[in-house]
């Protein structure tokens, strides 16, 4: 596996317009289960609040993986972790083990749900839904080296679990002072 597809967030862009929540959400037909959240943080120092947009992680040592008793899960060539739920039988072990809360319990089918990155658009030179509606550019698609790839941005949560996982993500941190204003 030489290089990874990652989602890079830039926070100085995200405006907490919930548009890549709705992409995703209308594109698979999803009601209220989401893959993708926008999670605010506020700090009373800070005057402004930081907005990220979060899905699956696609890690890469990811827990579900190694926990699912009915191997449902994969991680492609491109570093995409897939889940299969055809051989789901809904025993929440991976959304329990998952240090994110990247996966879901799909009410309508039972079974485990989670970002699959679009592979169906990817594979046909598209991006990801909620990347394409992004209406400011906060949320991209990058290749990175997986030899090089370290996500450092977790590194203060103090949650172990992170260490192990190492998350597939780019975080493109807050500018002090910077506002994004959209052209237009």
């Amino acid at each position: 596996m030489s290089s990874r597809l990652v989602f890079s967030i830039d926070l100085n862009r995200c405006i907490n317009c919930k548009t890549c929540e709705m992409a995703c959400n209308d594109f698979y037909g999803l009601m209220g289960n989401h893959r993708r959240n926008v999670v605010t943080f506020e700090t009373e120092a800070d005057l402004h609040p930081l907005h990220i947009s979060i899905s699956c992680n696609h890690c890469m040592n990811p827990v579900c993986l190694y926990i699912c008793p009915e191997n449902n899960f994969q991680v492609r060539e491109d570093g995409i972790v897939v889940h299969n739920p055809s051989r789901c039988k809904g025993c929440q072990r991976c959304i329990e083990a998952c240090p994110f809360d990247a996966l879901k319990l799909n009410p309508q089918t039972n079974c485990a749900d989670k970002c699959n990155f679009c592979i169906d658009r990817i594979e046909q030179g598209m991006r990801p839904i909620c990347v394409e509606n992004c209406i400011t550019s906060a949320l991209s698609i990058i290749k990175v080296d997986a030899n090089e790839m370290k996500s450092n941005h977790f590194q203060d949560a103090d949650i172990p679990i992170v260490a192990y996982t190492n998350p597939s993500i780019h975080i493109l941190k807050k500018q002090k002072g910077q506002i994004f204003l959209r052209e237009g």
